[in-house]
């Protein structure tokens, strides 16, 4: 009892005086000058060591990302599935182990985590599970890592894309009017060019015939004409025909397996069958060429898990730096992204997710600013092109279009340099020398036929498909501007 009320009163007693400080120091505030000028300068000092201990733990944060990035880059990871994982769990282990360390073993801690996220199948999703499991600061340095890899490798793409026995470059070039004054990339020759040498040949990264020739004569992966055995598929909703089993098995491979093999053949209504509907009622590619695309990614991402090789840069890498027109979400877009997702999910567990609004819209208009229009040699009169989806094309027929990496870089010009051929008839693309190039020279390429058409008509086409006004020497001259743009395109 002695002992519990000395206790009382010493803790009574520090209260007191605790109370008569403050009331000392509030009332020396509030009277004393020199007090005030001495209270303001203390905080000044301690605002100012706590700024820079802040600066130097960022500094010293930011040259520890910058370093175990470096660091990672160099390391050679596992590349099989068993490796992967074991390396996966001794990185988390080590990892959570520092995090009870506290704050001097975060640094150490987010390196760890960092390395576990290189290897791991789905990336996103092990970036969800850190961010609701380990501390708010150990996840932004990961955070920062993975944002610097991507700045990083961002940097070194056209270091290392088009690959150089293409004998082209990529290059920025600041814009005139007839690119709203942006910066846009062109593609440049790096050696010389006469007059029908081919300058690069390229296969796409995905074709489609236009549907109304869909099972009929021209093979439904390499858009060749039928000549001689035809083989398909029984189980295939869409009727594909192609003209040997090679295009037939990656087909399959690639996407008709996804998109077009349904477990009840006899059910009109499944998510299969609506997409074979969709595409053939409205004879349209592009939602057909999207869904190709898409079901690849998920190819080409099961065939690395099963490799263990990582190409340096995805498909996805390569498209998204190219140009596209905005397109508007309409009923019809927004029926297609509903058809899509839905027969993704069924499928392929985290598509429908990734199936957004924006990112189909965004797909859809890099296919209406890039896509060419595959042309055959063949005269047919049966052939009726879907001029409501744009292609670049300067000859015709056109029985389909192709998305391809490099030949998307070519900006347009009525008085161009270079055409497109298909020597092969297939989907692929040559790109020939119309003119003398030196090199340097950008390549110029037609999106549009144009004959003996005047400026007008031919800028008119071009603002309202690909929503530019051509200032190229041909349209300039003909239209007597040709002074007012010191650099004509």
């Amino acid at each position: 009892m002695e002992l519990k009320k000395t206790i009382l009163i010493g803790l009574s007693t520090v209260g007191v005086v605790g109370v008569g400080y403050a009331i000392y120091w509030d009332y020396m505030r509030r009277t004393n000058p020199e007090f005030r000028k001495k209270l303001k300068e203390s905080k000044k000092r301690a605002a100012k060591q706590k700024k820079a201990a802040e600066k130097d733990a960022k500094v010293k944060a930011a040259g520890f990302v910058r370093k175990a990035v470096e660091e990672v880059s160099n390391e050679s990871l596992p590349v099989d599935v068993t490796a992967k994982e074991k390396y996966f769990m001794e990185q988390v282990a080590k990892g959570e182990t520092l995090l009870s360390g506290g704050d001097d073993c975060f640094l150490e801690a987010s390196l760890c985590f960092y390395k576990a996220l290189k290897v791991y199948p789905n990336p996103v999703e092990l970036i969800m599970i850190y961010q609701k499991t380990i501390p708010e600061s150990v996840f932004n340095l990961v955070y920062e890592m993975m944002s610097l890899e991507v700045k990083k490798k961002q940097a070194e793409y056209f270091d290392n894309f088009p690959p150089k026995d293409m004998n082209v470059k990529i290059e920025e070039i600041s814009q005139n009017a007839s690119y709203d004054d942006h910066v846009r990339r062109g593609l440049f020759a790096i050696k010389d060019f006469s007059p029908g040498d081919i300058i690069f040949n390229e296969l796409p990264i995905v074709s489609a015939l236009d549907p109304s020739l869909e099972t009929g004569d021209y093979c439904s992966y390499c858009l060749k004409e039928l000549t001689g055995e035809q083989f398909s598929e029984e189980s295939d909703l869409f009727e594909a025909v192609y003209c040997s089993k090679i295009c037939k098995e990656r087909a399959t491979d690639e996407y008709a397996t996804l998109l077009f093999i349904s477990s009840d053949q006899n059910d009109s209504e499944s998510k299969e069958a609506r997409l074979v509907e969709l595409v053939k009622s409205g004879n349209v590619k592009y939602p057909l060429i999207i869904a190709r695309f898409l079901a690849k990614m998920v190819y080409e991402e099961t065939q690395k898990v099963a490799s263990g090789v990582e190409e340096e840069y995805s498909t996805w890498d390569h498209i998204e730096r190219l140009r596209f027109l905005s397109v508007p979400a309409t009923d019809k877009e927004a029926k297609e992204i509903k058809l899509l997702r839905d027969l993704f999910s069924k499928k392929v567990p985290g598509m429908e997710e990734f199936i957004s609004e924006e990112r189909y819209l965004m797909l859809k208009g890099k296919l209406m600013y890039n896509a060419y229009g595959i042309n055959t040699s063949r005269s047919n009169e049966n052939i009726r092109e879907n001029t409501d989806e744009t292609v670049r094309s300067s000859k015709a027929p056109v029985i389909g279009a192709g998305f391809y990496r490099v030949a998307s870089y070519i900006a347009h010009s009525c008085d161009s340099n270079t055409e497109t051929r298909f020597p092969n008839r297939n989907h692929e693309l040559s790109i020939v020398a119309t003119k003398p190039i030196k090199a340097g020279d950008e390549l110029k390429i037609s999106y549009i036929r144009t004959g003996q058409r005047n400026s007008e008509n031919r800028r008119s086409e071009l603002e309202t498909k690909w929503r530019f006004r051509c200032t190229c020497t041909k349209c300039l001259k003909e239209s007597e501007e040709y002074d007012e743009y010191p650099n004509p395109a």
